[in-house]
C-alpha cells in the first residue's frame, strides 16, 4: 500500500526484500498491529541512528531496521500501550 508521498509503507518494504521476508513476517506476529509495529521500528530505528548499541547480535551488512526487527523477535524490544482515562485524555 503506498503511503501519502506514493512510496511504500516501511512494513511493506521491509516485507517484500528477499533477505527479509520472514523477518518482516515473524516481527508482524510478535506486534500484529502495523502502525504499531513500523512505529516502534521507527523509534529503535532512530535511536540506533543515534548511536544507541544494538541488543541483539548484527552482522555488518544489516539495516538499522533489520536490526530493530530482530530485536522485536527476540523480546528485546517491546512495547507500552497507554490506557485512557475516562475524560478521555490519555
Amino acid at each position: 500500500m503506498p503511503s501519502r508521498l506514493g512510496k511504500p509503507a516501511l512494513l511493506d518494504r521491509v516485507l517484500t526484500l528477499p533477505n527479509n521476508k520472514s523477518v518482516g513476517v515473524e516481527s508482524a506476529q510478535v506486534i500484529p498491529n502495523q502502525q504499531l509495529l513500523i512505529n516502534v521500528v521507527s523509534k529503535r530505528v532512530r535511536q540506533l541512528g543515534l548511536g544507541h548499541r544494538p541488543m541483539v547480535e548484527t552482522t555488518p551488512r544489516m539495516s538499522l531496521t533489520d536490526i530493530a526487527l530482530k530485536e522485536i523477535i527476540a523480546g528485546k524490544l517491546t512495547y507500552e500501550s497507554l490506557q485512557e482515562s475516562a475524560d478521555g485524555a490519555v
